[in-house]
Formats: structure tokens, sequence, C-alpha cells
């Protein structure tokens, strides 16, 4: 084996322990808890408005109206919170940095979809179609899974695929079941992603 060639396969041996310790920290109860979390604010939204369209927001009292904002952006805090301690108890279980570069990276791909989805909201909520929100969303969040995947293994990809299936179904055919739509999305799926995160690491340890 000549220089180069060794050189190779150091370069490969590291890549597969990145994307290893990266995998290590894929989260599997923070996706759980974050999908609880987004049932119970579907549940909370039903009863608010009495229907599965966002859209119907717009016809609630201006305090009906901040307190449902209010709802789901602490919703979104708690969830992102309660992964980012997680995912930084594993890491120091582990010895390894929560912050090495493939984590970086995931971070980074993740967050213009984030920017882009925000914005969209706004401009969506400004001009009355609050119901295209939960499948633009979706799709923006699928997006972001999916490019930060490539830093992972294939599952993260697989979700950020489905969550941009279902997104642009929901928007084509399902706008005004923007509910159910995030009950099943944010709720559903990251509640299955999660489990089989869980039982594969779990099942890793006792191998």
């Amino acid at each position: 084996m000549n220089r180069d060639e060794a050189e190779k396969r150091v370069r490969e041996v590291h890549r597969i322990m990145e994307r290893t310790t990266l995998y290590t920290l894929l989260p599997g109860v923070p996706a759980i808890v974050g999908g609880v979390l987004a049932l119970a604010g579907c549940v909370v939204s039903v009863v608010m408005m009495h229907s599965l369209d966002f859209g119907e927001a717009l016809g609630l009292s201006m305090g009906g109206q901040v307190g449902l904002c209010v709802m789901w952006a602490a919703i979104g805090i708690v969830a992102v919170a309660q992964e980012v301690w997680w995912t930084a108890r594993a890491a120091r279980r582990l010895g390894v940095s929560p912050t090495a570069r493939p984590a970086r990276f995931a971070a980074f791909s993740l967050s213009p979809s984030v920017i882009v989805a925000v914005v969209l909201t706004w401009q969506l909520a400004s001009d009355g179609y609050l119901g295209y929100v939960v499948p633009v969303w979706m799709m923006c969040y699928g997006t972001g899974v999916y490019a930060a995947g490539l830093f992972s293994v294939r599952l993260p990809r697989v979700l950020g695929l489905a969550f941009i299936i279902a997104g642009a179904a929901g928007l084509l055919f399902f706008a005004d079941y923007g509910v159910l739509l995030a009950g099943l999305s944010f709720g559903v799926l990251h509640i299955v992603f999660g489990l089989v995160i869980h039982l594969r690491s779990s099942g890793s340890d006792t191998t």
C-alpha cells in the first residue's frame, strides 16, 4: 500500500467514525417528547378553534390568537431546549463534543430552512393564508433534516423525505386540515423516528 492509498484509508476511517459518532448522538427520547408536545398542541388548537384548519385562528379574538401563537412558540422552544440537553448529556456520557464538525455541519444545514420557514410564515399569516403554514413548515423542516442527514446515517434522510412528501401533499390537497397534518408529521412521525433511534441505540448498547 503506497502513501496515497494509506492516507485515503485513514480519511475514510475518520469519516466513518464521525458518522458513527453523530448517529450515536441522534435524538431518540427528545424526538418522542417533541412529538408528544406537538400532539398536545394540536389538541389544544382544536379545542380553541373548533376546527382542523389553522386558518380558523384568524377568527379568534386577539387574545385567542396571541395565546395560540404563544403556546406553539413555547412548544417549539421546549422541544429544542430538551433536545439540546439530551444531546449534550449523551455527548458527555460518550466523551465526545456535541459541537464536533459533523454536528456543526448538520446544524448549519438545518438553519437556512428554518429561516425560510419563518419568513414564509410571516408573509402567509399577513396575507391571511394561515392554512398553508403547516405544509410549508413541513417541507422546509423536511428539507433541512434531509440536508443535515447527509452528515449522518440514512434514517434522518428518510424522515426528511417523509416530511417533504407529506408537506407537498398537504399543501396541494389537504391545506384545510393543518392541525391534522401537524399532528401526523411533527407529532406521530417524530415519535416513530424517536422510537426507532431509541431501540437501535438500546440494541447497540447490549451487543
